[in-house]
């Protein structure tokens, strides 16, 4: 039997899939195609599962991606699994009032504290976030996250239980925007990856958190800082953003992947 690739994204309209799809030159499918036994489905980012019977040889199956891709069941996974390198978190607007108080009264972290009201679970860029310096500024949300006053962000793609690539977060050249507190596009970030130094831990803690989440593939958004050699996992992409280099590897990756099964 001669194995084949499809790629089952999320959304038809994700432009990253279907970059993926013409670089593999294979279909992009939809949740009521029915797939053969020969058929090896990338699941891209599509968390509800499609009405065809998973193989063994899928990659990232549909209850790993709704892991991924809840913030708050990302943390409780890693967190039931002894996974030490996340953010002091908690669910409740009480014990983030604990949390800020601990920070700012002999904690670790001193100074400057804050506290990431995550409003949406599955936001991304930024989105969904109120960010408060008090109490007075909390808002209702599932997830409160304390801030990991963290010098360097990266994004560290996983195939497989290898590092497949890795970029830094680097303001663009000429911003020169104030601190918001978060790292997107829009407020001046890019991701790079010329000039840049990746701590072993951040490449480990990355590798480690894919696997406990039970995913065979995904980009790590995890910060580090520096005084401390500390790392925090921040989210893991099921369907993250390709071009260029990085869409390549993916290619490659995924290629030498059918490549064994048919070996």
């Amino acid at each position: 039997m001669i194995f084949r690739l499809k790629v089952f994204p999320y959304k038809l309209g994700s432009l990253s899939s279907k970059n993926l799809a013409q670089g593999l030159r294979v279909k992009r499918v939809r949740p009521t195609y029915d797939a053969r036994r020969r058929d090896v489905i990338i699941n891209w980012g599509n968390s509800s599962g499609g009405y065809f019977k998973s193989n063994d040889n899928d990659l990232n199956k549909h209850s790993a991606i709704a892991l991924a891709c809840n913030k708050l069941k990302t943390f409780q996974a890693l967190t039931a699994a002894g996974f030490e390198h996340i953010p002091q978190w908690c669910t409740s607007r009480y014990e983030a009032s604990a949390l800020l108080y601990h920070a700012t009264n002999g904690g670790e972290t001193l100074g400057n504290e804050k506290i990431y009201c995550r409003t949406s679970l599955t936001g991304h860029s930024g989105s969904g976030i109120v960010i408060a310096t008090n109490t007075l500024e909390f808002v209702e949300a599932p997830l409160y996250t304390l801030g990991t006053k963290h010098k360097y962000e990266f994004r560290v793609h996983v195939f497989k239980g290898k590092v497949l690539d890795v970029q830094q977060k680097k303001r663009k050249l000429g911003i020169t925007s104030t601190n918001s507190g978060i790292r997107n596009h829009s407020n001046g970030w890019i991701y790079a990856r010329s000039d840049i130094s990746i701590p072993s831990i951040i490449t480990e803690a990355s590798i480690n958190a894919v696997d406990i989440l039970g995913l065979d593939f995904g980009a790590v958004d995890i910060g580090y800082r520096e005084h401390d050699s500390k790392a925090f996992v921040f989210e893991i992409n099921t369907a993250p953003g390709l071009v260029g280099t990085t869409l390549d590897k993916y290619i490659n990756a995924f290629n030498n992947y059918l490549g064994e099964l048919n070996g």
